[in-house]
């Protein structure tokens, strides 16, 4: 029989030896102190999984963490996958270091529920009871525990445990719980060996849903294996949500090829990256400025890596300020957009020293291309990414808008983290709104983008009929590349200035609307002289000074003139810079006809030949007869294309009626 399950996951915080973990034996009947280690030393070192069974049949897990101060990073490690904190404090040592680390760490880890366990009571008189939460208040004032319940309780005598399980219960039920929304990821808790089963890896789901059978990607290690089997609070499942703690039983992988800090993931859209872009907060309390680029150790999931913080905002960092970082990672992790971090330095001052928290926030970009400080466009892209990061309709637009340019439907999923059915709904809003264009082919493009790109390339194309008045509009081809990008991209923003009559499509050329070539009667007569020059050059058509020569004109006129005899179709431009006439191009093509009459293909070499002129000639020749379907390149030959094919059939049929076949 299937339990009801809630996606959340509720943790212990407080200094060592408070009795966090009698709190959770108590709560779930489990020991969560598994190592040796734990046993002898009577301390909590590595984190600590249980179920807990709700009353009404529903099942949370917890997460007990130690509390010494040698095992912080053990704690942080656990803390992320928190929703609900039980901040524990005993009454007869009040509150500690670890009590008021442990709260920042939670507050810098965006926890916004939980309550204090006021535990030992039986060992201190009301009055000292008294105190000690007066002080715990104190401790609470402006964070996120400010006003949270106090259950003063005993984990020996089982006093205030109904006033605890009672609030607690409040606790869980304002608490909304995590989504299953986005692709599968999972950073590794821990990881060991069953005979007979393999490789097992635990931990806790950040989004999500995992299921007996899907091949999941190993990270930063790229690796991949399938789930064989899979438990949820040590009970088999078949499927595994975000909030949960599960342990996948998987193929294809090593055991030892796997450790904490790494990431389980359903897709390559996410990748290892050694930057990460975020805003960093620094503690209120700590006793020493942040400088540019110092070392901190920096705590992220289950992993620590050392890194160094590029300030992007310039300066120092004092106690309680924020400004946006770029943390480059001295090893590649596997970061997403959102998460949030914790980072720890070595601190000398007159109230702390050695390995401290000093700060932590939330990532809002991951890349490997290192960021220059003090760019008001990339703090404001910053800026962009944190207003709306929590917001998924606002985050998928801003994520289309980044893209800068037509993105699939695929792609745009892996930029969100999202399966591609998740994102349906999120681009039929947006389309709604007016702030995406959709192509035929699928692809999307916002719209902001669309006009920008547009715009950008009516400029262009009024800047050529400024430099060359005589022309009837730019090359389809030269003005896409000018403006670069893809060319499906420039073609959609074509079609957007066609559709609203800002330019003009004439066969190959694009001009602005209601433009006209300026052309006078000098220029019409040296038209003429230069199309006589082309006509007896044939293929040896003459250098650009030549023909100046020829015609006592200048070279800059001269060109600006065959663009205008391209434009008529008197001649043909076959490469930049290359101008035959029409004539010579129209010539070309019996010579095809007859190779292609002697078999299905011919090489450049024997067109060349044939022709009688030079590679760089024939060269071009040959991709004008493919531009226009007169022949299809296959390989380094030309076989017969469509004008080819209708020449070579009509010549048959003529054959044909000449001999009376027909």
């Amino acid at each position: 029989m299937s339990v009801a399950r809630k996606n959340l996951m509720l943790g212990t915080a407080g200094h060592v030896d408070h009795g966090k973990t009698a709190l959770v034996k108590a709560l779930t009947g489990c020991d969560t102190d598994t190592l040796a280690e734990e046993k002898r030393r009577g301390l909590t070192i590595d984190l600590g999984f249980a179920p807990w069974r709700m009353a009404d049949g529903r099942v949370v897990g917890i997460v007990d963490v130690p509390g010494h101060v040698d095992f912080v990073r053990n704690m942080v490690a656990g803390a992320h996958g928190i929703d609900i904190v039980i901040l524990v404090v005993a009454a007869d040592d009040g509150v500690m270091p670890q009590t008021r680390e442990h709260l920042d760490i939670l507050s810098l880890m965006g926890l916004r529920h939980g309550l204090v366990a006021l535990t030992k009571i039986d060992l201190v008189a009301p009055e000292m009871r008294e105190l000690v939460s007066e002080d715990i208040r104190g401790l609470l004032a402006g964070t996120f525990l400010e006003g949270a319940p106090i259950c003063p309780m005993s984990n020996v005598t089982g006093e205030g445990y109904e006033g605890f399980f009672d609030a607690l219960n409040q606790q869980v039920a304002a608490c909304e719980g995590r989504a299953d929304a986005g692709l599968f990821r999972a950073w590794v808790s821990d990881v060991f060996t069953i005979r007979g089963f393999g490789t097992v890896v635990t931990g806790i789901p950040t989004s999500g849903v995992v299921r007996v059978g899907d091949r999941l990607c190993l990270l930063p290690a790229g690796s991949f294996g399938r789930v064989r089997r899979l438990e949820v609070y040590g009970e088999d499942a078949t499927v595994g949500r975000a909030g949960e703690c599960v342990a996948l039983n998987l193929s294809d992988f090593d055991h030892e090829s796997i450790h904490r800090g790494m990431v389980l993931c359903e897709s390559e859209a996410l990748q290892p990256v050694t930057m990460a872009e975020a805003e960093l907060q620094i503690l209120p309390t700590i006793s020493a400025h942040v400088k540019d680029y110092a070392e901190v150790h920096f705590h992220i999931g289950t992993a620590v890596v050392l890194a160094r913080l590029a300030l992007l905002e310039g300066g120092d960092l004092t106690p309680g300020q924020r400004q946006m970082v770029q943390v480059r990672l001295a090893k590649p992790l596997a970061l997403a957009p959102g998460e949030r971090f914790v980072i720890r330095a070595n601190v000398a001052g007159p109230k702390q020293s050695g390995l401290t928290t000093i700060g932590g926030g939330r990532v809002l970009g991951v890349s490997n291309v290192r960021l220059r400080r003090k760019r008001p466009w990339t703090l404001a892209a910053l800026a962009a990414r944190k207003e709306v990061m929590d917001d998924p309709l606002c985050w998928c637009e801003l994520m289309l808008y980044e893209a800068g340019q037509p993105s699939s439907l695929a792609a745009l999923a892996d930029r969100c983290l999202l399966h591609p059915e998740e994102l349906s709904p999120l681009l039929q809003s947006l389309r709604a709104m007016g702030r995406l264009v959709e192509a035929d082919s699928g692809v999307v493009v916002h719209r902001e983008v669309m006009q920008a790109a547009a715009g950008k390339m009516l400029e262009a194309i009024k800047a050529f009929h400024v430099a060359d008045p005589q022309r009837v509009g730019i090359d389809r081809e030269c003005l896409f590349g000018s403006l670069g990008g893809e060319g499906s991209f420039q073609e959609l923003a074509l079609q957007a200035l066609e559709r609203a009559g800002q330019v003009a499509v004439i066969e190959t050329r694009v001009a602005a609307a209601g433009w006209s070539p300026r052309l006078f009667a000098s220029d019409l007569a040296l038209c003429d002289r230069l199309a006589q020059s082309l006509q007896r050059a044939g293929y040896a058509r003459p250098t650009g000074e030549e023909l100046a020569a020829t015609v006592g004109e200048s070279p800059e006129r001269v060109q600006a003139m065959l663009g205008v005899l391209v434009d008529r179709g008197v001649a043909v431009e076959l490469t930049k810079g290359l101008v035959v006439h029409r004539e010579a191009v129209v010539a070309a093509q019996p010579v095809a006809l007859e190779l292609l009459a002697r078999g299905p293909s011919f090489s450049t070499m024997q067109f060349r030949d044939a022709l009688g002129v030079s590679r760089k000639y024939a060269v071009p020749l040959l991709d004008d007869l493919d531009k226009t379907h007169f022949t299809v390149r296959e390989g380094h030959d030309r076989t017969a294309g469509a004008g080819a094919r209708d020449r070579l059939l009509a010549e048959v049929n003529g054959s044909r009626t000449h001999l009376g076949l027909c």
